[in-house]
């Protein structure tokens, strides 16, 4: 159990981190390139959509209250 524990919060920690660093970096496209940064060719908006969507589904909130009860 504390094994388990102690895996729940690196994983979450992991997760806080990815999902910042790809909204960040997702957005940080979108001010360099600009408005055509939207244009369907590229596909970029997919990937800020997927990133912003898989946030969401398990809310990074809740993860960082999870790191956040374990210490």
């Amino acid at each position: 159990p504390a094994d388990r524990a102690s895996l729940m919060v690196q994983v979450s920690g992991v997760k806080v981190l990815a999902t910042e660093a790809g909204l960040s970096i997702g957005s940080r496209i979108f001010e360099v390139i600009g408005a055509r940064g939207t244009h369907p060719r590229l596909g970029l908006d997919r990937f800020w959509r997927n990133i912003r969507t898989h946030s969401l589904h398990d809310p990074v909130a809740y993860k960082i209250a999870d790191v956040g009860q374990y210490f």
